[in-house]
């Protein structure tokens, strides 16, 4: 299939842009604003379109390590105040997770070097032309962004920029000046701007690839989703996990097996935008603390919907919290909406989550989650036969 690679980008750096925003308070559209003043030094630098659209891949996805490195440092003290900008490990996760994704050309420790200093004071010691062109682009592409969310003026950014020009390539340092005396070039990168306004600069790139390689890049978010809290730390690849079974149980053809394992991985999408305070909480959540945690599969249909060949993914990841009686969320949908396919979604969710430590409470055995799952399809919620078939799959697993 003919998938747009552009559209899977936009669409899941958005997600990580939210979720940057709610674990370090930072402001919205980082990724897609350092993207797009690394795409204006990459145009002003005349590089291949080719190469454009790498380094707007990879400027993209450069925080991605940032759910790993938050879980590790707060894990053991929950009070402590974190800095990604001031630790490697966001560099050392976020180059293990994109090493999977479908760029044009596979270009290594571009992320790994992103916080690189050209002269040589960065996190780990690499100076000058030894750190990747796309590396030193886009550091100087994140100071830039950084200081703008938090306010500052645009000659105080370039004033910044001269104080500490000893971080920097002189070539690209150059070339910003030039970028920054045309007022457009920071209009650009307003938050109501900048994501159309880098759609427009990205080239177009159409890969041709089946479900089980989409697989790769779905396998990455369903990482960074687990990351995102030390009580789901393996949520999504346990379902997913889960899921295979099943799919290989009722004999699915290959394409559907892949969907469904791609819908497993990423159903859990939207809780990139919620709050860890929320999701950590160990006692009961209040009413407006669940409503938020109940918007997290509305969220997840926004993002997916954004990616052409993934409808019917897009259906089944979403709708893993409906019940077939219509009482659950975020739509209300009944059964004459849920196919099977998100019907076995709904049951391997609550399965998992049954069996799974939890801030309140120790993970179930396969008995007693079983025994809810049976209550819950007695009682018209989940669908029967695919609680029937878990039993008998898992019962020795």
């Amino acid at each position: 299939m003919l998938f747009n690679v552009n559209e899977l980008l936009i669409s899941l750096s958005w997600t990580l842009d939210v979720a940057e925003k709610n674990m370090l308070k930072a402001n919205s559209n980082h990724g897609m604003r350092v993207a797009y003043i690394a795409a204006r030094i990459a145009q002003a630098l005349d590089l291949p379109l080719k190469q454009r659209f790498d380094l707007v891949s990879y400027a993209l996805l450069h925080d991605n390590g940032i759910m790993a490195s938050v879980r590790k440092k707060t894990q053991t003290n929950r009070s402590i105040e974190f800095s990604a900008e001031a630790d490697p490990d966001h560099c050392i996760e976020g180059e293990k997770n994109v090493a999977a994704f479908p760029f044009l050309a596979k270009r290594e420790n571009i992320i790994l070097y992103h916080h690189e200093h050209y002269d040589g004071s960065g996190f780990f010691g690499i100076r000058g032309d030894h750190i990747p062109q796309f590396s030193r682009i886009i550091f100087l592409a994140d100071y830039i962004a950084v200081r703008f969310s938090q306010g500052w003026g645009n000659d105080e950014i370039i004033d910044a920029v001269k104080h500490d020009s000893g971080y920097f390539d002189p070539v690209l340092r150059d070339v910003l000046f030039d970028l920054s005396h045309n007022l457009e070039f920071w209009l650009g990168m307003d938050d109501q701007f900048v994501q159309n306004t880098l759609i427009g600069m990205l080239p177009q790139a159409n890969r041709v690839m089946d479900y089980r390689q989409v697989r790769g890049i779905s396998q990455i978010f369903s990482r960074i989703i687990d990351d995102k809290s030390p009580f789901t730390g393996s949520h999504s690849r346990g379902i997913s996990e889960k899921v295979g079974f099943i799919c290989q149980y009722y004999e699915f053809d290959e394409k559907m097996y892949w969907k469904m394992r791609i819908a497993a991985d990423l159903h859990d999408l939207g809780k990139l935008a919620v709050p860890n305070v929320i999701l950590d909480k160990p006692g009961k959540l209040n009413r407006q603390e669940f409503q938020v945690i109940q918007s997290h599969p509305f969220y997840t249909r926004k993002i997916l919907s954004m990616i052409n060949g993934f409808e019917e993914i897009t259906e089944w990841a979403s709708n893993h919290h409906e019940k077939l009686n219509g009482s659950g969320y975020p739509y209300g949908l009944s059964a004459d909406r849920l196919d099977f396919n998100s019907r076995i979604l709904v049951c391997v969710d609550i399965y998992q989550a049954l069996t799974e430590d939890r801030p309140y409470r120790k993970g179930m055995n396969h008995s007693e989650a079983i025994k809810i799952l049976y209550g819950m399809a007695k009682s018209g919620l989940i669908e029967e036969s695919v609680t029937e078939d878990m039993d008998s799959i898992f019962r020795d697993a």
